[in-house]
């Protein structure tokens, strides 16, 4: 691109990673930053980010991030900047805030509506209305009811005191001492929002620092600047026009007070289970602008973590008696940096046994006594050369984003910028380094130096005192206001809601036209199967006719393999369908016999991680521990390789299905780092409402019921008591259990394969990519025959049980928000002629700016709220997420549904147009990288649809009249809120939920 587009001048140009352009100019008129990343694709992103510094916990950055989308001086109304974004094949906007700056963020399918979009976002950005009334509604009120309410009071209500959250606001705090930003809670602690966050304090802020030279955006995708920068020009006079702002103090520029002296810390959490607790350890590390030791520090974390062999797993999850379930890290690139490591489920009896382990060891390597493994060493740099390259084609916009928001926030210079966008050359000068080398880093951040230790105790006693604190609070609240009070406060959300709820004149709105989809470029991919033999052979360069196991190839422009084994657990009987969720994690940390030799689980998990990019199991397509994904009665194991290792991941493929060996010991440490790792998932209230609904819709025998974690909890239980026990015969069984599963699963008609890959260049690294699946692939004496069973379905496991509840509240201790799962039978065929109208209504519901977001959001009743489809198990949802009023919403979302079911709330054109723009974008967001569009590809199989089923969805959904919308409504949306016809799962605080219950029944 050119080196200067009117008053932008170019500052760098270069590519990431040698393969993505990236150009960066500044304005020398008003100083905005703009960088341009020309990434292949169908979506643009935009990211347009404010350094923002905090000095309390007012939450001021995270306040002023939602008043945001309140309105501008050119559009002064609530909502219409997302109204606005529906309509340029967008799905709304989103934001975020971190400790040391703000992101607001946008994505459009095609260049066409983003650059419609983009001087209007930018108009939000500088110069929002900021109203008292949206701050209201908005950030914090006190309700006519004097309950505490508003957006921003009810996200941090949600995560204020969880475990997570406390210890590491204890951290920061521990970490950060004297007058540092960055130990503040830029969330805002809910004491705060109550009594200190103000409508003048959020307004000066803004002044402060939101201004042009402390902006930055970042575009991602098919554009280049003729098209960016005369979209922005007039808003750059607007700048002008507004005439000078006071001297530019760039933010993040003050001394870093140093971390004088170690600090332990015991933190309690609200839990109403006490046996495992959590432990967090950090040390101060490099600089920001010192990339290359900051990358050095993120490799040693990852020697000392990853997999079950490395140096820490090893000594406190890999062994009988564990010390927790998993460890982990995690970097905090401030001006000066942290890294923290962080031990999960540790048993209460342990917390304070992880400081000293840690620090020995750590002693160990630094003098030599534990010698670095240097072989394992390159091994995880080359994983990280390999990532980075996987994520810059699976996460290409948020992978460049990320580093020129790092460079924006912390650089100086061209070198800065390059290092960033060019990991791959710091990993690749990393893998030269000595052993010395990482003995000095040891030595200078982790042994004799100055470090927070922070250990998370869970306490019931403390569970039951807030509950019964905040119950009083509330009460002495409602005394102090006296019902002169209550109303005047009713009074004050109701006029601020009316204010906030002015509607935009239709001419602002459709005064941006539907872009065309027409002219957005998808990923190319050519299918082929062998499940009809007139198919078998339509690529002549990968035949699969003679491959003996169903087949399904996508070739794709990609620069790796990824290869899907899909096995049907149809044949498996009801008592050992419990194990499968043990046995998918178990398959790849054990031992294997290779050509007649026993080669150790330690070997094994070392040599995959060298030979893979990615190594992953799930029960369903795309699912995680205890939760499936979608077609739950398969299982997946998944690799991705190198082009040049296709042979080998084939092999391991194959390892892994048949000459994996089951043993006790491994099954009792994979089993107790699962157990364990159920109390961390429990705390969670959307984790726990999903599994309470799993558990009342689906009959026993479904995976879908099998593997949620409460069952899971029961049965890992009773299996650990068995592999203890005195009898070896009892463990034996055990044993025979899992290797009868194992056998049943791998027969050949189970098996189902799907392959993403490059076939021209396979083929020209000399590779026959057929051959290796036709000779190699099923072992000798395995006969390729049996009949191919039909896969069942999530809705064939419906549960037809009359007694089964159909309603149930659970109390959980960490939880303070309220979360709700309601369901209702629905479409049961993905190519069902109704789809595109229910999917249609659905999005005018739910989409940002519509029925719901005002009703439900804007006013503060619930953080979030959805309402999705699954064909696959025949069920509509609709569910509330950090709700502070989960009946009060629920009672809206009802009577919205009502209101649009009766014809009493009359459907938009103008809404519906946006709505179907907006559900077009997110169609094509499923498709958005090669391996999203691979994915898409394996699911049409399953689903029973053609290759063209997204593309041909997109035109039935345009094609949707407000006919079918109404016909819809009645027949399949107005059955979800109907008591006699759904079912109703809510998770709360335990001294909420005879409240909650009666609110429910009431």
């Amino acid at each position: 691109m050119a080196e200067k587009f009117e008053e932008f001048d170019l500052l760098y140009s270069g590519k990431c990673n040698g393969v993505v352009p990236v150009y960066k100019y500044r304005s020398n008129v008003t100083g905005i930053t703009v960088v341009i990343a020309q990434v292949e694709g169908p979506l643009v992103n935009g990211y347009f980010c404010l350094a923002t510094e905090a000095h309390d916990d007012d939450g001021l950055p995270h306040t002023l991030e939602h008043l945001v989308f309140m309105g501008s001086e050119k559009y002064p109304y609530k909502g219409v900047l997302d109204l606005l974004a529906n309509r340029c094949l967008a799905s709304g906007t989103n934001a975020w805030t971190d400790t040391d700056h703000t992101c607001y963020t946008m994505t459009t399918a095609g260049a066409e509506g983003f650059m419609n979009l983009l001087p209007i976002y930018l108009d939000h950005v500088l110069y929002p209305t900021l109203t008292e009334s949206a701050y209201v509604t908005e950030v914090h009120h006190v309700n006519r009811e004097g309950e505490d309410a508003g957006v921003v009071y009810c996200e941090m209500q949600g995560c204020e005191n969880t475990g997570e959250n406390r210890t590491h606001l204890a951290l920061i705090r521990a970490m950060y001492p004297g007058a540092c930003g960055y130990k503040s809670e830029t969330g805002g602690m809910l004491e705060n929002l109550r009594t200190s966050t103000s409508h003048r304090k959020v307004c000066n802020y803004h002044k402060e620092f939101y201004r042009p030279e402390n902006l930055c955006v970042v575009i991602a995708g098919q554009v280049d600047g003729s098209q960016v920068f005369p979209a922005i020009k007039p808003f750059e006079e607007k700048i002008v026009s507004k005439g000078s702002l006071p001297p530019y103090k760039r933010p993040w520029q003050s001394t870093v007070p140093p971390l004088e002296a170690s600090v332990e810390e015991v933190v309690l959490f609200p839990s109403d289970d006490e046996e495992h607790g959590m432990v967090k350890i950090a040390w101060r590390i490099a600089k920001a602008k010192e990339f290359y030791k900051m990358s050095a520090v993120m490799t040693l974390m990852e020697y000392l973590t990853d997999t079950a062999v490395a140096p820490l797993q090893r000594d406190f999850v890999e062994v009988p008696d564990p010390y927790c379930s998993k460890v982990g890290y995690s970097i905090i690139e401030n001006a000066d940096g942290c890294v923290y490591m962080s031990f999960e489920n540790v048993p209460k009896t342990k917390l304070t046994n992880i400081k000293e382990r840690v620090l020995e060891l750590l002693k160990k390597l630094a003098s030599g006594e534990e010698v670095i493994n240097m072989t394992r060493m390159s091994n995880v740099i080359q994983r990280q050369i390999l990532d980075a390259l996987s994520n810059l084609e699976d996460h290409p916009h948020d992978t460049i984003a990320f580093d020129m928001i790092g460079d924006f926030l912390y650089g100086d210079t061209k070198e800065d910028i390059q290092l960033r966008l060019n990991r791959v050359e710091t990993f690749r000068k990393l893998k030269a380094e000595p052993k010395e080398f990482w003995i000095q880093l040891l030595n200078a951040y982790f042994v004799g130096t100055n470090y927070v230790v922070i250990i998370g105790d869970p306490s019931q006693k403390l569970m039951e005192q807030m509950g019964s604190a905040e119950k009083e609070r509330i009460k002495q609240q409602q005394k102090t206001l006296g019902e002169k009070g209550l109303t005047a406060n009713g009074e004050i959300v109701e006029k601020s809601t009316k204010a906030n709820e002015v509607e935009p004149p239709d001419e602002m709105i459709t005064c941006v036209s539907v872009p065309d989809v027409k002219h957005i470029q998808f990923h190319h991919i050519q299918p082929s199967s062998n499940h009809e033999k007139s198919a078998a052979n339509n690529n002549e360069k990968f035949p699969l006719a003679d491959i003996p196991v169903l087949f399904q190839l996508d070739d794709i422009q990609t620069n790796f393999v990824t290869l899907i084994c899909l096995l049907d657990t149809g044949c498996l009987p009801t008592d050992l369908k419990p194990y499968l969720p043990l046995y998918l994690e178990v398959i790849i940390e054990s031992s294997i016999l290779r050509n007649g030799e026993l080669v150790s689980h330690e070997d094994i998990i070392a040599e995959l991680a060298a030979d893979t990019v990615h190594t992953a199991t799930s029960i369903g397509v795309a699912g995680s521990r205890f939760n499936c994904g979608n077609f739950s009665e398969i299982v997946c194991i998944e690799l991705k390789v190198e082009l040049e290792k296709y042979t080998k991941g084939v092999q391991w493929l194959q390892e892994l299905l048949y000459a994996v060996q089951l043993t006790p010991d491994r099954l009792k440490v994979i089993a107790t780092k699962m157990l364990k790792d159920v109390t961390r998932m429990k705390r969670k209230g959307s984790a726990a409402v999903g599994a309470v609904m799993r558990n009342m819709l689906f009959s026993k025998s479904s995976n879908m019921c099998i593997s949620t974690m409460m069952r899971q909890q029961t049965f890992l239980g009773q299996l650990l008591t068995k592999l203890q026990s005195d009898d070896p015969d009892t463990a034996k069984q055990v044993v025979t259990d899992m290797t009868k599963l194992q056998q049943l699963l791998t027969q050949p008609c189970n098996i189902r394969i799907h392959l993403a890959a490059p076939v021209e260049r396979l083929v020209q690294l000399g590779i026959a990519p057929n051959t290796v699946w036709e000779k190699d692939f099923l072992p000798a004496g395995v006969n390729p025959g049996g009949e191919r069973p039909t896969v069942k379905r999530a809705v064939d496991f419906i549960t037809s049980d009359p007694a089964a509840p159909a309603g149930m509240v659970v109390g959980v201790g960490a939880v303070e928000s309220n979360f709700l799962m309601q369901a209702t039978p629905s479409v049961s065929s993905f190519d069902h002629e109704d789809i595109p109208a229910i999917l249609v209504f659905v999005q005018y519901l739910t989409q940002l700016e519509g029925p719901m977001w005002r009703q439900i959001r804007g006013l503060g009743l619930a953080y979030h709220y959805s309402m999705f489809l699954k064909p696959e198990s025949g069920l509509l949802y609709f569910v509330l997420y950090k709700s502070s009023h989960a009946a009060s919403a629920y009672k809206v979302a009802k009577q919205i549904v009502d209101g649009y079911v009766d014809g009493s709330t009359p459907f938009s054109p103008i809404e519906m147009e946006s709505c179907k723009s907006s559900l077009i974008f997110e169609l094509i967001d499923k498709i958005k990288t090669p391996a999203k569009a691979s994915t898409e590809s394996l699911l049409t199989y399953f689903k029973g649809v053609n290759m063209e089923y997204n593309q041909s969805l997109i035109q039935k959904v345009s094609a949707v009249t407000l006919e079918d919308v109404k016909r819809v409504g009645a027949q399949y949306i107005a059955p979800l809120f109907d008591a006699a016809k759904s079912k109703c799962a809510v998770c709360c605080h335990p001294s909420k939920v005879q409240e909650v219950a009666a609110n429910f029944k009431g």
